[in-house]
């Protein structure tokens, strides 16, 4: 189980996060948003990688529907 604040995430996803923090993220907000995002999926103290990135950089409001895409395809249970 991972402690609380704590994530985890491999070198590809570190630099995605990096670029979408300069390129993409228009207000703190975005970063914010991304953080929690990042927090809750790292909950389950696995590692994080670009199979998460979308999830991550969604807004709050997009994340069931992800959830539930990813659940159809079987990448979550």
């Amino acid at each position: 189980m991972n402690q609380r604040d704590t994530i985890t995430v491999d070198v590809p996803l570190f630099i995605r996060l990096l670029e979408y923090a300069r390129e993409d993220a228009q207000t703190d907000i975005d970063l914010h948003n991304v953080t929690e995002n990042a927090i809750g999926l790292a909950l389950s103290g696995k590692v994080l990688t670009m199979n998460d990135y979308n999830m991550i950089v969604s807004s709050p409001e997009n994340i069931e529907e992800i959830k539930m895409l990813q659940i159809r395809a079987g990448i979550i249970k």
